[in-house]
């Protein structure tokens, strides 16, 4: 995006490689959050609709790809477009501060000081670290602390090694936790060594399960993220929607048989995607009471005891490297003020982008590439366009008040956007529409 508006451009990777979340590295410490040795799409997206625009995958490929195909994806997409060039790899961003200016200055001077030990001056820097920052760790499960065996938390599970004739139990169920199950369990089902892993999924709320396939065999995004389906959402009353969808998520899974159900409703959460947790499932789980030394209490009176307990309690994120602090505030339970979840409301941070800090119900690498496009857009023209920061702050308000009262309450959900909406709103001001009827 900063190539075809003409910006001149350095990327700084801390690692030795692109790829970032899907390039697999279980031995190396500093690269943040890593896929499973297993893992299908952490989003759980086909492969048209993670892919970049102007970059088809090959069509031989599988509709939901390894991760190794994603990083083949990237690598190809790299090549193709003589990306690697501008990447100074092996080097981290330790400051970016801001360079006292002319308050009437376009743009305010950003000094990026670098593990080399050099610091250089940009008109403009583009934040891409993504919201897998830091492992969250719950600190209001009573007895946590007491546990004697093995704690973990999900980002350093890479594969089944380790684990075997272990008693392990999952905190969480989010998509990290059913693909970590899963893994586990289908071990123990088809090990011809008949390998006594057990494995225990704690949830506080439950989670409406769903399909990657729809009933027609069709990748579910395929079906949900078409412009019909998303008229058809404005149109259908929400109650009905969410009675239609839970209704169609019961013909698979049985969630109160499993203790699945969670109190909210279809649409009030970021859906949680498995196809095979439900041939592995025997029973439901309530949330955790208290923990002691080697046993696991939940609050329906049972007693599990563990050797492994693995926290699939997602991530923080924040920009601690930015000076002076507080020009991208984030609070402890992940609320972030960004117009267009993407730029920093308040003057002084003028020329500062965050790209790919979003939740899509679908998959993030397009969304990025618009937002990319819609602030190269503006970079090159000038940022005289944006409304003022009073704006801006009511806007955010009401982003943030419009996620409230459709999602139910989660650090997880305060990034959450809707794929279509969201697109369509970026791409109509950088003048990108897609016509609604093909010709």
């Amino acid at each position: 995006a900063c190539l075809e508006q003409n910006l001149e451009v350095d990327c700084f990777e801390k690692t030795s490689s692109i790829g970032g979340l899907w390039n697999y590295r279980p031995n190396e410490d500093n690269v943040g959050a890593n896929v499973m040795a297993s893992t299908v799409v952490g989003v759980n997206t086909s492969k048209e609709l993670m892919a970049y625009s102007d970059f088809p995958p090959p069509p031989e490929w599988p509709n939901f790809m390894h991760h190794s195909y994603v990083q083949k994806y990237l690598e190809m997409y790299a090549k193709h477009f003589d990306l690697i060039k501008y990447i100074h790899f092996n080097t981290e961003v330790i400051e970016v501060r801001r360079v006292e200016e002319d308050d009437q200055d376009l743009f305010k001077k950003w000094s990026v000081s670098l593990s080399s030990g050099i610091t250089k001056i940009y008109s403009a820097v583009l934040i891409c670290t993504g919201h897998h920052c830091e492992p969250r760790i719950p600190t209001e499960i009573n007895g946590l602390t007491n546990f004697k065996g093995r704690i973990l938390h999900s980002k350093h599970y890479h594969d089944y090694k380790g684990f075997e004739n272990k008693r392990v139990m999952l905190i969480g169920i989010g998509n990290s936790s059913l693909d970590i199950a899963v893994e586990l369990a289908g071990i123990a089902k088809n090990s011809l060594k008949q390998s006594s892993i057990k494995v225990v999924i704690s949830t506080r709320r439950g989670t409406w399960l769903f399909n990657r396939i729809t009933q027609k065999g069709l990748p579910y995004d395929v079906v949900y993220q078409s412009r019909f389906y998303d008229w058809l959402m404005r149109t259908v009353p929400w109650s009905i929607a969410n009675d239609f969808h839970e209704w169609r998520m019961q013909q698979r899974t049985d969630h109160d048989l499993y203790g699945l159900r969670p109190p909210h409703r279809f649409f009030q959460q970021h859906p949680a995607v498995n196809d095979a947790l439900t041939n592995l499932l025997a029973s439901g789980c309530d949330d955790i009471n208290y923990i002691d030394e080697y046993s696991v209490y939940t609050k329906d009176g049972r007693c599990y005891q563990m050797d492994v307990i693995i926290l699939c309690t997602g991530y923080s994120f924040g920009f601690p490297f930015i000076k002076p602090t507080g020009l991208v505030p984030v609070t402890e339970d992940n609320q972030v003020d960004l117009y267009k979840l993407i730029l920093p409301p308040s003057p002084s941070a003028k020329g500062l982008a965050v790209i790919g800090l979003v939740q899509p119900i679908g998959s993030v690498s397009p969304i990025a590439e618009m937002q990319a496009r819609w602030v190269t857009s503006i970079l090159a023209k000038g940022l005289n366009s944006l409304p003022n920061e009073t704006k801006m702050r009511e806007e955010i308000a009401c982003r943030r008040e419009r996620m409230r009262r459709q999602y139910f309450e989660s650090a997880k959900h305060t990034i959450q956007v809707q794929y279509l909406p969201y697109m369509d709103e970026l791409a109509e001001q950088i003048g990108c529409s897609p016509p609604n009827i093909k010709k």
